[in-house]
């Protein structure tokens, strides 16, 4: 009997409830715009509206199972988001609670970088694997890990922040506010905040030149890149050294059998891939390993927010019915 699992997934750009089921397949998405101040109750009332039409779009009466996930800080056994960058007044928001009563379901609630780690386990290429990280760029970088076939979250439930892993030593300041953090230098608004910098440079890029400083992001470096701008290029081949130290840097920490990377800027494929596989070769020097650098899932949000209660399952031994 197929079993049916909502998920909600908060972001910075938008707010999306996706209906699945425990082989992976998404049967309906709906996506709203994230809006910063809509607060708890009314952040509440569109997740159960969403949640209404996404499972009436896949023709099922009720979920069996509910994840949530967040960008931000969140206690997963509490069911509680500790803070969000994304949406102002959520601090200590009990979501859990509420959505359990409302779509009469067992509901889980994780960070969005830990949940698409588990998905890459439960779906994905890190499907079978023991050992792995899972890293995701984006707007910014997170990720986790799975050490020895387990979810590794620490004591305090909040590893893999690989973003605030300094590189460079008063380097630009990050959103936590240290200084050098990877995701200041090589997540999307580290990007874009690189570029916008370098005014000279840009007057001289012919595609960037043309664009307002809002309105420049990774992708849009990536294309200039591909219309042989050389500002363009430059800036690719400093944010994929930076990656390369990082990730040589949480290799020689955890020693994983593969590193995955997803996240948006995962998208730009082999112009991403390519050259950072060889900037890790040459950044391990005599270190060298064999891991392999995979790419991550492609509806690796979607897929996240259903793998959430999935693996709690799976841990805990006991299907909710």
């Amino acid at each position: 009997m197929t079993r049916f699992i909502l998920g909600f997934d908060v972001g910075g750009t938008k707010i999306s409830a996706v209906v699945g089921d425990e082989d992976g397949h998404i049967f309906s998405r709906v996506r709203k715009p994230t809006i910063r101040h809509l607060g708890k109750k009314r952040l509440t009332q569109q997740l159960e509206s969403m949640g209404k039409e996404a499972l009436l779009k896949a023709e099922v009466e009720k979920p069996d199972l509910v994840g949530i996930i967040f960008a931000g800080l969140v206690d997963s056994e509490k069911g509680a988001v500790i803070s969000s960058p994304n949406i102002l007044g959520l601090n200590n928001f009990a979501i859990v609670e509420p959505m359990e009563e409302f779509f009469d379901a067992p509901a889980t609630l994780e960070n969005d970088a830990t949940a698409a780690t588990i998905a890459e386990s439960l779906f994905g290429s890190g499907r079978g694997i023991e050992n792995f990280v899972y890293l995701t760029l984006s707007t910014g970088i997170g990720g986790g890990a799975f050490i020895n076939g387990k979810l590794y979250k620490g004591s305090h439930g909040l590893a893999g922040e690989m973003g605030h892993m300094v590189i460079m030593s008063n380097g630009p300041t990050c959103g936590c506010g240290r200084k050098g953090c990877l995701e200041a230098i090589a997540g999307g608004k580290g990007i874009a905040r690189r570029v916008s910098e370098n005014v000279s440079a840009v007057r001289d890029s012919e595609t960037l030149s043309s664009l307002r400083p809002y309105e420049i992001d990774a992708s849009k470096v990536f294309q200039a890149r591909r219309k042989g701008d050389m500002f363009a290029q430059l800036m690719i081949e400093e944010t994929i050294y930076y990656l390369a130290v990082g990730i040589v840097n949480i290799i020689s920490i955890l020693d994983p059998e593969v590193v995955i990377i997803g996240g948006g800027i995962s998208r730009a494929g082999k112009e991403l891939f390519s050259p950072l596989n060889a900037a890790i070769k040459e950044e391990f020097k005599s270190m060298r390993r064999p891991v392999k650098i995979l790419r991550g899932l492609q509806d690796g949000s979607d897929l996240a927010a259903i793998s959430v209660p999935l693996y709690k399952e799976k841990v805990s031994g006991n299907p909710a019915r």
